[in-house]
């Protein structure tokens, strides 16, 4: 996927216009910084047709917008996998993937506010959408159990994946809203303190015994890509 100038639109017979449809609207996302600030029109004059014309390919701008959601699911997650490889050890799997997970607000602040943050109306959310997430949130809770260790029970691994999750999600909020001290590295501090959460909540629910047992991989990192036939579209 390319983000940036789109000038080549209008001139791309080679791509359906569903598809430059989709692209049009996820790189207005990324240059206007979240969703709330593109609206039909725009995408329309980026692919160079009128604001009906949509109509012929989508029912609704809602439906536009969700097409855009599962593409920006896609790039989220090849986000996520970068580095990773099946055979590293399972602490230093999950310490990529946090990195991976703290970095992608940095880099595409438009896109996580799409995927992250920005209003949706629950009810009208796809279920291939709800399996993607669901799927990918069960990726990490597998990460994170592998990094646990044996022993750990799969509610607690899934319970210590909320609460890292949703700490990075408030820190990179932070970072990318801009509420930060000025030359601080909150990227590094970020991940760092993920890590010191995930090892204190491991801790505290590992039992004694378990240190004895063998450990499981995590999981292969192209499983979260595989999930749901919608999640590339």
């Amino acid at each position: 996927m390319t983000i940036g100038n789109a000038s080549a639109h209008p001139t791309a017979p080679s791509r359906g216009m569903d598809e430059r449809l989709v692209e049009a609207t996820l790189e207005l996302i990324a240059e206007e910084g979240s969703s709330l600030s593109v609206n039909l029109r725009q995408v329309s004059r980026r692919v160079g047709c009128a604001h009906t014309n949509v109509y012929n390919y989508f029912d609704s701008y809602r439906d536009l917008q969700w097409a855009v959601f599962r593409r920006a699911l896609r790039v989220y997650g090849e986000h996520l996998i970068d580095g990773l490889d099946a055979g590293m050890p399972a602490d230093g799997y999950l310490r990529r993937v946090i990195a991976n997970l703290a970095a992608f607000p940095r880099q595409n602040p438009g896109l996580y506010r799409f995927v992250g943050s920005d209003p949706l109306e629950p009810e009208t959310i796809p279920a291939d959408i709800i399996e993607t997430v669901t799927a990918m949130k069960r990726w990490f809770t597998a990460t994170v159990a592998a990094a646990a260790g044996p022993g750990v029970r799969e509610t607690d691994a899934g319970d210590t994946a909320d609460i890292v999750l949703a700490y990075i999600d408030g820190e990179t909020l932070n970072l990318i809203n801009g509420r930060t001290i000025p030359d601080e590295d909150l990227a590094g501090r970020v991940e760092a303190n993920a890590m010191r959460l995930f090892a204190l909540l491991v801790a505290d629910v590992r039992p004694r015994r378990s240190r004895r047992l063998a450990a499981s991989p995590p999981p292969e990192p192209a499983s979260i890509l595989g999930i749901g036939t919608n999640a590339a579209s």
